[in-house]
């Protein structure tokens, strides 16, 4: 028995397989199976190619592979496409009604498994979807899937839709499974019995947005920009419960504004977009800045510039979200690799962002923010301890006072002899203006001088509270292979098939980007015998930011922009070729 499989679907939009694979992957988890899913698609609403490729084991599951052991084919416009993406012996299903299969130069290994779904789901009703049902019925039969745990998935998705509809599922699964009892298809994955489920299957952006509301978020704001707007979709349509605002926007300029506000009225916020909305964001973000209120922007990066590719994923806005806004104030910028470390970012965040009183930016992408996984059960037993919010105003009170860690603790509008000035400008301790017929005077150069390294002062002081970069793997590594955001756990991935192949390779992983450990990433990188930055854009942004920091020259990069994700063979077929030239 493999160790894991890797199912696809294929099809165009229309056919289904956003519900299809978020259902696939809901059943294997009430399996306690381990599951990582992602789609593939383009920017129609009907037609083009899609496809939803789902991973699974009883074991760590790191990417959602690579080629397929099963592909379901949804329609024959799309299915020739995947002739090289199959696995040797990969069973591929299809609708012989629909598809000829011979037409399509399979290779000639693979094992074909026609399957009339639409004709057998024809046969109980005339919604077309309940073909879905067939097709999961013929897959449990090959992966040896529990029907009850199976039937268990169908009441939780389709029981607020009445009884009628659960019995038609029912019917479509059990037709599926005879089917394939009938025309003898070998299983490939016989489990046996199954353990109670002891985790939960989440995509990424929710699992960021459940991290802020642990963390006490009170306001939201959006406007839908892919692959950022499941947010919006995720906060509003758990609103009533959360004792919350949830706002749509009506473009980014608003949102980010709506944001700020809120923060400076005293409630955590947060807005989301990617890198076209943050674009537009970045003066409104400067005035965050330096009006010191807490902020936090996610910016899930897609394929750029411009529009570019929409719906395709990409780590090309690192300088972008460095470089927000003209000027220089306190950011702090953060890359999860992880749907659980998503949920933890997003308490982070919110956190850094009051603690400190600075805008903190969530790096996420395509890639992180709309693949689905199986999560441990993640901990929302926590009291949120809130920082420097004074209830009361002390007589003396200066809203910019100058202190050690550059934190001055402020009032909230209506609070007691709390007033204070604020805005766009530089200002004195009290908040006024120095920045018109003040500006360039002598007595007012110390002035800008000093509230400069007041706010910048909370980027050292941050940085001590920030765990410090470490390396996963072999201490005596041929290779240190350097990653951030979500390649991690693809570079972990290689890294264990090089291990198994001879090659001693390790991981510095960078989550934390600004403020950044100079000088133990430096520490670290001098002692690797080799180096290759892992990431996906062209230019090797990271591996430029980490010589622009530490003055180390990463001499190998693995870098993919055409809107894919990295796979483990790219890593290691690069890693066997940097250390074979060596």
């Amino acid at each position: 028995m493999k160790e894991d499989i890797v199912v696809r679907f294929v099809g165009s939009a229309g056919d289904g397989l956003v519900s299809l694979g978020l259902l696939f992957g809901k059943i294997l988890k009430k399996h306690n199976m381990n599951v990582l899913g992602f789609r593939s698609y383009q920017s129609v609403i009907r037609g083009g190619y899609n496809s939803y490729q789902i991973r699974f084991s009883d074991k760590e599951v790191l990417s959602v592979g690579e080629d397929a052991d099963i592909i379901v084919l949804l329609n024959k416009h799309v299915a020739e496409l995947h002739n090289p993406l199959v696995n040797s012996g990969a069973r591929v299903i299809y609708d012989n009604d629909n598809i000829d299969l011979e037409e399509l130069e399979y290779p000639e290994d693979i094992i074909k498994l026609s399957l009339p779904s639409v004709s057998i789901a024809k046969e109980i009703t005339n919604i077309k979807v309940i073909k879905n049902s067939v097709v999961f019925g013929a897959i449990s039969f090959l992966l040896g899937l529990d029907i009850k745990l199976i039937k268990e998935v169908i009441v939780e998705q389709y029981g607020i839709k009445g009884e009628e509809v659960i019995k038609i599922n029912y019917e479509a699964l059990d037709k599926g499974i005879s089917f394939a009892k009938e025309k003898m298809w070998t299983p490939i994955w016989v489990k046996g019995k199954y353990e109670k489920a002891r985790q939960m299957i989440i995509g990424g952006n929710e699992a960021l947005a459940l991290g802020m509301l642990s963390a006490g978020l009170k306001f939201y704001s959006g406007y839908p920009m892919t692959p950022a707007t499941s947010i919006v979709h995720f906060l509003t349509k758990y609103l009533p419960k959360l004792g919350m605002i949830v706002k749509q926007t009506e473009d980014e300029l608003a949102a980010v504004g709506m944001a700020i506000g809120a923060a400076y009225c005293g409630v955590r916020s947060a807005t989301s977009t990617s890198g076209g909305g943050f674009a537009l964001m970045t003066e409104l973000i400067g005035m965050a800045g330096i009006e010191e209120i807490p902020l936090v922007v996610i910016n899930s990066q897609r394929a750029g510039p411009s529009t570019g590719m929409a719906t395709k994923t990409e780590q090309s806005d690192l300088f972008q979200v460095y470089g927000a806004s003209q000027g220089e104030f306190p950011k702090v910028i953060i890359a999860p690799k992880s749907i659980d470390e998503a949920f933890l970012t997003g308490i982070k965040a919110l956190e850094i962002a009051e603690k400190y009183q600075v805008v903190v930016i969530v790096l996420m992408d395509l890639y992180l923010s709309e693949q689905i996984a199986t999560v441990k059960k993640l901990d929302f037993k926590r009291t949120n301890k809130r920082y420097a919010i004074l209830e009361k105003a002390p007589k003396d009170y200066l809203r910019y006072r100058i202190t050690e860690t550059g934190v001055t603790p402020r009032t909230l509008p209506g609070t007691k002899e709390g007033m204070f000035f604020t805005g766009s400008s530089e200002r004195r301790e009290e908040g006024t203006s120095i920045a018109s017929t003040l500006a360039g005077l002598p007595s007012t150069l110390p002035i800008r001088e000093n509230m400069m390294k007041k706010r910048m002062r909370k980027m050292d002081v941050l940085l001590k509270e920030l765990p410090k970069p470490e390396v996963y793997g072999s201490k005596d590594a041929d290779i240190t292979i350097i990653s951030w955001g979500s390649t991690s756990n693809i570079v972990k991935e290689a890294i264990t098939i090089l291990n198994n192949n001879g090659i001693k390779a390790n991981q510095l992983h960078l989550m934390y980007i600004n403020p950044f450990h100079s000088e133990e990433v430096l520490k670290i990188l001098k002692k690797a015998k080799e180096t290759l930055c892992v990431e996906q854009n062209f230019s090797g942004q990271m591996r430029d930011y980490i010589r622009m920091k530490t003055g180390f020259n990463i001499k190998n990069s693995l870098l993919r922009y055409d809107g894919e994700p990295i796979v483990p063979s790219q890593i290691v077929n690069k890693v066997k070729e940097v250390v074979q030239n060596e």
